[in-house]
């Protein structure tokens, strides 16, 4: 409700409402005036706009500048930008406002921050992702910065700051296949001479847990147990039941990582990564792998041992099978000849789903529950 209110001598209109989170805003629009008569004239003026006030729209009144009537005051892309991001930081990771803060930096980087927010229309997101493109980002990372975008939109849609959005759609991705890291290409990587051991059991237990890279930091060990909180990437809690071998490898990752990961990199992760990829390179195995990849090769090795898509979801902390399903599409027969130690090792039953055949074992493994 707005209210006329005294300041220093001259009259303000006082606006207070509550926002979303139930906080009180308030907001005083400098009147400029000594006199009541005039206070009580500009006054009117302000509670014509009162609501658009509260929705967040600024407005240029005459007495505040060289206009002769009130005009909406132009909501720049930078604004929006600020305002948004400055809303999410109250609800939401820092890693996730740290991506889309990101997102944005590349619209105003494009766009410029001096563009009103209502002036954006679907061809300049159009020719945003041609910008995108053109500097060499994938078509999922573009994805991603999209979908950042479009909730920035439709949040100030549902605001009522804009009428319409621009049409943003995801780029089209073809279906491929995961990569993993095959037997003989972990092997090369065990017998690089230049990797120390201490690297070579990091990467062990990775593939035999199929643990997301940060996860062993904000992990926690209750006897054989590692309980994984709700903060990862999955945001479903989960616990993975080690065996002796993965307790002391997990032991001493966490006392790494706890000293200081003797690394100049900022991030223990991004050391681990490096070295991954550094290896991969060392041994000529495709490019396109990297350290996630044994994360994918814990997945398809469980398949060819003959876990199912859904005890798989579990074991994977995924949110949905629809997510664990794109394992299942592969050629597991073909991936088989990859695993030659599944096949050696485990062969006691063999069953057939959609025609190809899936080695499996019944040895008892570490497993992981919800």
């Amino acid at each position: 409700m707005a209210s006329l209110r005294p300041r220093r001598g001259k009259y303000v209109a006082r606006i207070r409402w509550y926002n979303e989170d139930g906080k009180r805003v308030e907001k005083n629009v400098p009147l400029r005036t000594r006199k009541r008569v005039d206070a009580i004239e500009r006054f009117a003026e302000v509670e014509k706009v009162e609501s658009d006030i509260k929705r967040g729209i600024e407005f240029d009144f005459p007495w505040l500048s060289d206009l002769t009537k009130t005009k909406v005051k132009r909501f720049t892309i930078q604004e929006a930008v600020d305002k948004w991001i400055d809303k999410r930081m109250k609800h939401l990771a820092i890693k996730t406002i740290d991506s889309n803060q990101y997102s944005v930096d590349y619209i105003v980087m494009y766009l410029g921050g001096n563009l009103p927010l209502e002036s954006i229309t679907t061809k300049h997101i159009e020719s945003f992702v041609d910008f995108l493109e053109n500097k060499g980002l994938s078509k999922t990372t573009i994805n991603i910065h999209l979908r950042a975008i479009k909730t920035m939109f439709n949040h100030y849609l549902k605001v009522e700051i804009l009428n319409k959005t621009p049409i943003i759609d995801q780029l089209e991705i073809r279906y491929s296949d995961p990569i993993y890291i095959t037997d003989y290409e972990f092997q090369r990587i065990m017998e690089l001479d230049w990797l120390d051991d201490f690297h070579k059991r990091v990467y062990l237990f990775y593939r035999e847990t199929g643990m997301r890279l940060n996860e062993p930091a904000i992990a926690t060990l209750s006897g054989n147990w590692v309980d994984i909180p709700n903060t990862s990437k999955g945001k479903r809690p989960r616990s993975i039941e080690l065996d002796a071998t993965m307790k002391s490898i997990f032991l001493e990752l966490k006392d790494w990582l706890h000293n200081g990961y003797g690394s100049k990199l900022a991030d223990a992760g991004d050391h681990l990564s490096k070295y991954f990829k550094k290896a991969i390179r060392e041994i000529g195995a495709d490019d396109s792998k990297h350290f996630h990849s044994l994360r994918h090769t814990y997945a398809v090795r469980k398949l060819i041992q003959g876990v199912s898509i859904y005890t798989l979801k579990l074991l994977m902390g995924h949110k949905s099978v629809t997510t664990t399903e794109v394992y299942s599409e592969m050629n597991l027969k073909r991936v088989a000849q990859d695993f030659p130690t599944l096949v050696q090792n485990y062969p006691k039953k063999v069953k057939s789903v959609d025609g190809d055949t899936l080695l499996g074992d019944t040895i008892s493994l570490p497993m992981t529950y919800i």
